[in-house]
């Protein structure tokens, strides 16, 4: 396999595989192109393997894979979650959505799921506001976490109305690392997963993206900082308000967002479904501006109770 390593600003790493050809299939290929693309190993039965299929043919017309391009946005960091003292396990100022535990004796290797990226408003003028939604393994407990989502930003004036849109990955305490060539929509449906190499102890984990509306589809694989690896106690499905320029950012009017297919798999291959965790609120103060819902076994639902526009 034909690997290419990057070394991004502030000694951020991450790794491409050799991209595939036109007309690749995904559903047909052999474990070896798979691995030689930087593609997941296809399932060997049950329903992973059933998800595999229908995403994948779903959109087997209009993939095409982008060799993904990234700029370093030292500025912005989304990170571990932040309890507010005194109160409960569900209340953060800066994560909302769902949250899972590894079993006893084992550490969560990947994490998936689907969702569609909100438009936003911003709930007061002159000022940016700002939605990240993303998946990830670890941060909940632990002082690192390996995330990637789509960040939204949004900023009005008068009428006037300026919105950021893009999808970004983040290993913390390493900053956000934006896909500079992979566009995303409002509308536009997300698959993600994040695989790691063994669970607990990985330093390194493989994130695959694909825009099932337009086809566009990114694999590459990511690094921990210096002297950090893989805990992997938990996972989470979140919309979050990130850190700008070292404050707390305020929370954009995302609506809601809706995460399905929300699953975990530990080191010794057990799903864990997002229904069986713990749903968390952001709050300021005692005022919950985005909650989190566990609709249903895998469906993990966050909406926004902020201020409207």
């Amino acid at each position: 396999m034909t690997m290419k390593e990057l070394v991004l600003d502030g000694g951020v790493k991450v790794t491409l595989a050799e991209p595939p050809p036109a007309g690749f299939d995904p559903l047909v290929a052999s474990a070896s192109d798979l691995l030689r693309y930087g593609l997941p190993a296809r399932p060997d039965s049950g329903p992973h393997l059933e998800r595999y299929k229908r995403v994948f043919g779903q959109i087997k017309s209009k993939i095409h894979f982008i060799q993904p391009t990234f700029q370093v946005n030292a500025n912005k960091r989304h990170g571990p979650r932040q309890r507010r003292v005194g109160d409960g396990s569900e209340t953060s100022t800066n994560w909302s959505g769902g949250v899972v535990y590894a079993p006893p004796g084992q550490s969560f290797k990947w994490v998936e799921g689907d969702w569609v990226v909100p438009d936003v408003g911003a709930p007061a003028q002159n000022q940016w506001y700002y939605c990240a939604s993303w998946i990830g393994i670890d941060g909940d407990q632990s002082p690192d976490v390996c995330q990637a989502g789509v960040e939204c930003e949004v900023h009005q004036s008068g009428s006037s109305v300026a919105r950021t849109i893009y999808p970004w990955w983040e290993w913390f305490p390493n900053p956000e690392v934006q896909i500079t060539n992979l566009p995303v929509s409002p509308g536009d449906m997300i698959t993600m997963v994040i695989c790691s190499t063994q669970g607990a102890g990985s330093t390194s984990a493989t994130v695959y993206f694909t825009n099932r509306t337009t086809g566009a589809t990114a694999t590459f694989t990511i690094t921990p900082p210096a002297g950090y690896q893989l805990v992997g106690n938990c996972a989470e499905w979140i919309v979050e308000a990130p850190t700008v320029g070292g404050s707390q950012s305020q929370i954009a009017d995302y609506g809601e967002t809706f995460f399905s297919v929300c699953e975990a798999v530990t080191n010794t291959g057990a799903t864990v479904d997002s229904g069986t965790g713990n749903n968390i609120n952001l709050a300021n103060g005692s005022t919950v501006l985005s909650e989190g819902v566990l609709v249903s076994p895998t469906i993990v639902q966050c909406l926004y109770e902020g201020t409207v526009p």
